[in-house]
């Protein structure tokens, strides 16, 4: 992802909650921490979904690219933070939910 793509992205789905300006403000100040424009991405998206009263979502694999880890060990790391979760007597489907996926191949 780059950083036109990020702007553009968060525009088009919350540009009726954050000006373009502000956008590319929190893109820079994320990229001078170090962060990736993937995990950048996730970061705003997951802010402004909760402030537009939207759900946040995004995959596991979403997440590996962003962390820059491989698929295998962001599931590893699910299943042992859903085992933590049910151990305190969280119910982890409100934070981490499976679900079926199809792949077509033409």
């Amino acid at each position: 992802m780059t950083r036109e793509t990020v702007i553009q992205n968060i525009l088009t789905n919350y540009g009726q909650y954050i000006s373009k300006e502000h956008v590319e403000s929190m893109v820079d100040s994320g990229k001078e921490q170090g962060l990736t424009y993937d995990l950048i991405f996730l970061m705003l998206k997951a802010q402004l979904s909760q402030l537009a009263g939207e759900e946040f979502y995004c995959t596991s694999s979403d997440m590996a690219k962003a962390l820059n880890v491989s698929e295998d060990e962001i599931n590893r790391l699910i299943e042992e933070s859903r085992e933590e979760l049910a151990a305190v007597g969280e119910n982890p489907d409100d934070y981490f939910r499976t679900t079926q996926s199809t792949t077509y191949m033409m």
